[in-house]
């Protein structure tokens, strides 16, 4: 065992939290020793204490006592927010996640030409672009037809960005996380917050206690902790669909999905670089080749295909990680075997890279900013503590088709940077005083703006499922006059996607560039 670790000391009754406040690195004698209380101030800026190995290690699980600015989730969106805020000189701001690194799977795979542009500005889009397939077009398929029903490249007159990233996410969350350690913010797992209450003694401030029970004190509070946000709950924050639609399977064929990242044996041959979703009589499936080197442990030449499909309820709950043969029941019933001609070689998995389950919903916060509860004044809700606000799946969730969710999550991010830094900046100023100007009205703008943005989206997703799920049935009109949904879908975009204009008019909504 190498010395140091073998003769590390602690004292009975130090905490791990406040040890390497508490503690000094002696490279002679090999160990930590107790730094007498009044002495801890000089010995805290010792280059040799402060970057010891165990001292080192030590702080990156430490907590801080207070900060400008806490981000409640280590995934795309919070770490997009920490970046970003950094660029606009706001430095004093930790990011906690209640899961260890590399434990959120893969999950989002789409970035988008108005996200790509955001990552930009935080300038980590050439890690992203090294790792991105260049998706062209998303194509629908059937048993009778093929229909190109947008076309990204046709966006170059709009953006620099002109088609669709497919890169799965936990290579984006990499690039993130590189990049946030290169530039000084830290990020500290495991740390499950269990609460937030405004500061006693500063109103103004707010307590977030950890489940160690270690406090922390911030001016502002972000959740970027997804759609079970614990941040939201506690700000008592509402939480339904914007259009007030029930939260049901009979409402929304796509209430359960599962999806995986496979290796694929006979892979059908279509181009590579084009999203694929094939329609079937009761269901949809998404079929996209991700970048080559995915997944490190897997062969390099073999392409890997993420595959998404819906599961009825008929069929019960899909298992938590669907094995390779559940998935390949999924690829028969709905996926390329269910409409590629007779006779063709059957497409079969022979590895699973990564799988998952999920529901889906859709849901929307009533405001993505406000104050913490403190109790009632006749009516009203009284609120204090700093202000809360809310990205990403925290603050809206949704089917994932067209690939919508990380990006607007991203971008929600993004945009707070510049308000939030300013708001910081004022109310620490000498200059500024309670009531001299509106210091919230930047933040209820910001807030405002995106969550009519993300009304946008979940309206477009909502037409996109509607549009996609219809069951293919003929009925008939006084006996008649027969109707089938399904061909009068197939037959109305064969017609408009063989107009160039239409295709980039879908690529535009699609792309984000129209609601950024």
């Amino acid at each position: 065992m190498d010395s140091r670790h073998a003769a590390l000391r602690i004292v009975h009754g130090t905490s791990l939290v406040g040890l390497h406040r508490a503690c000094s690195w002696s490279p002679a004698r090999g160990s930590f020793t107790v730094i007498p209380r009044d002495n801890r101030a000089s010995s805290h800026s010792s280059d040799t204490a402060h970057n010891s190995p165990i001292s080192l290690f030590i702080r990156g699980m430490c907590l801080p006592d207070s900060v400008d600015v806490l981000v409640v989730g280590a995934g795309p969106t919070g770490l997009c927010l920490a970046l970003a805020l950094q660029i606009q000189g706001c430095t004093n701001v930790a990011v906690v996640d209640s899961m260890a690194e590399g434990e959120n799977g893969s999950r989002a795979v789409a970035i988008h030409a108005a996200t790509l542009e955001a990552l930009e500005q935080i300038g980590v889009i050439h890690p992203i672009l090294q790792a991105t397939r260049k998706i062209r077009a998303p194509f629908l398929r059937t048993k009778s037809l093929t229909i190109e029903m947008g076309t990204f490249d046709s966006l170059s007159e709009y953006t620099n960005y002109p088609f669709m990233s497919s890169i799965p996410q936990h290579i984006t969350d990499r690039i993130l996380q590189d990049a946030a350690r290169e530039r000084g913010i830290q990020i500290y797992r495991p740390h499950r917050v269990t609460s937030v209450a405004p500061n006693e003694e500063h109103p103004s401030l707010t307590d977030v206690t950890f489940e160690d029970g270690h406090v922390l004190r911030a001016r502002c509070i972000v959740g970027a902790d997804g759609s079970h946000s614990l941040v939201r709950h506690n700000a008592q924050i509402g939480w339904a669909d914007p259009d007030g639609d029930p939260d049901a399977a009979e409402t929304n064929v796509f209430w359960q999905m599962v999806m995986g990242d496979v290796i694929l044996a006979n892979a059908p041959a279509w181009p590579i670089n084009v999203v694929n979703l094939i329609g079937s009589d009761d269901n949809d499936f998404l079929f996209i080749a991700l970048p080559d080197h995915s997944y490190a442990h897997l062969p390099a030449e073999d392409p890997i295909f993420r595959i998404v499909c819906g599961i009825p309820t008929a069929l019960g709950t899909p298992p938590h990680a669907p094995d390779t043969a559940y998935l390949q029941q999924i690829v028969d019933a709905w996926g390329p075997n269910a409409i590629l001609p007779p006779g063709s070689p059957r497409v079969t998995i022979k590895q699973t890279a990564w799988s998952s389950r999920f529901r889906t919903r859709y849901s929307l916060a009533d405001t993505m900013f406000t104050y913490l509860p403190t109790g009632f004044e006749g009516d009203a809700v009284q609120r204090h503590g700093g202000p809360v606000l809310l990205i990403g799946d925290a603050a809206h969730i949704h089917p994932p088709m067209g690939g919508q969710g990380m990006n607007l999550g991203i971008r929600d991010a993004v945009r707070l940077a510049p308000v939030l830094a300013t708001y910081v900046r004022t109310r620490a100023s000498d200059d500024w005083a309670p009531g001299s100007i509106d210091i919230d009205a930047p933040l209820r703008r910001w807030a405002e703006e995106r969550r009519e943005r993300a009304i946008t989206v979940i309206h477009m997703v909502k037409r996109m499922s509607r549009m996609m799920s219809l069951a293919n049935r003929t009925t008939w009109i006084l006996g008649v006059v027969p109707v089938n949904l399904v061909w009068l879908r197939n037959t109305f975009l064969r017609i408009v996607c063989s107009f160039a204009w239409w295709r980039t008019n879908v690529a535009y909504r699609v792309s984000g560039l129209g609601n950024p």
